[in-house]
């Protein structure tokens, strides 16, 4: 699955107003990220690496496609899978286990890319694993909506 976003920018040669195009996706179970400028001018550029693109870059792509949390519902006894969750969490094992003493327990919150790999990462372990979308952020009032002030 590839998710893509726009970001509005502006050209550093031209300064002309362009969209900065970010995309996100998990290929063969790395989790990889990619944007790139086009500006008329002929200005632009293209870059890409695995992990975590920029957080803007993030912020956009959930706001586009949503936003999702893996949770941990449970964790089998032994030391595999407390070292597998510190490594791909970037925690320390004491952190995990405290973070994991209530379960279930939200070690996650990201893009559908994002909490795929993590799924898969943590079911590796043994933990029993799964992602929920999180419910679409209420929209604000439009102003024709808002009541009259009574007097």
């Amino acid at each position: 699955m590839s998710l893509a976003a726009s970001l509005p920018t502006v050209c550093a040669a031209c300064r002309k107003a362009g969209d900065l195009v970010v995309e996100q996706a998990l290929v063969k179970g790395s989790l990889r990220w990619a944007e790139s400028f086009a500006c008329g001018c002929g200005h632009g550029f293209e870059a890409q690496s695995v992990g975590l693109p920029m957080p803007a870059a993030r912020q956009a792509l959930m706001v586009r496609h949503g936003r999702f949390k893996v949770l941990v519902d449970a964790v089998p006894r032994g030391g595999k899978a407390w070292s597998v969750l510190a490594k791909v969490l970037d925690a320390s094992e004491a952190e995990v286990a405290s973070a994991l003493a209530r379960l279930p327990a939200v070690v996650w919150e990201g893009t559908r890319p994002e909490a795929d790999f993590m799924h898969a990462a943590l079911s590796k372990s043994g933990a029993t694993v799964r992602v929920e979308q999180l419910g679409p952020k209420p929209s604000a009032p439009r102003p024709s909506a808002k009541r009259p002030k009574k007097k």
